[in-house]
């Protein structure tokens, strides 16, 4: 390799391993986000559960200290998924952020891959080139022994 496919060999490796590093953070914010769905089809499920424990307690008769307590714990259930919500909403921006920056650094990196390519397959056909000037010289200067 010459100097220039050397120098575009190293700005290869630096924008391969930005695009690892982006695909770390690619993985891992879809990671959340899938988590997170999960963390809310839980909690749905939850509330449905003590929705339904709710009235049939409520059918049954009960005292008002044991209503409130349903009551009040159903209300964290839902803060829970309102919080959810949000933290869903902030990991969903962050996932288009880091898709977004996944495909900037996917593009440079094929980027230089082509550019480093050309640069070899140039300096390939200038030696090869060389070369034959050097067999065509050596060819001219061969005495033939059959003149």
């Amino acid at each position: 390799m010459s100097k220039r496919s050397k120098r575009l060999q190293l700005v290869l490796d630096l924008a391969e391993r930005k695009k690892k590093q982006a695909d770390q953070f690619l993985a891992a914010s879809r990671q959340r986000v899938e988590q997170d769905k999960k963390t809310m089809g839980q909690l749905d499920q939850y509330l449905s559960e003590y929705h339904q424990n709710y009235l049939g307690v409520n059918a049954e008769g009960c005292t008002g200290a044991q209503l409130h307590a349903q009551q009040a714990f159903m209300q964290k259930i839902q803060d829970a998924k309102d919080t959810q919500v949000n933290a869903m909403a902030q990991n969903l921006k962050e996932l288009e952020a880091v898709e977004k920056h996944w495909k900037t650094s996917y593009a440079r990196m094929k980027g230089m891959q082509k550019l480093t390519d050309k640069a070899l397959e140039t300096e390939m056909q200038a030696e090869e080139k060389a070369l034959q000037k050097q067999i065509d010289e050596r060819a001219q200067t061969m005495i033939n022994p059959f003149l």
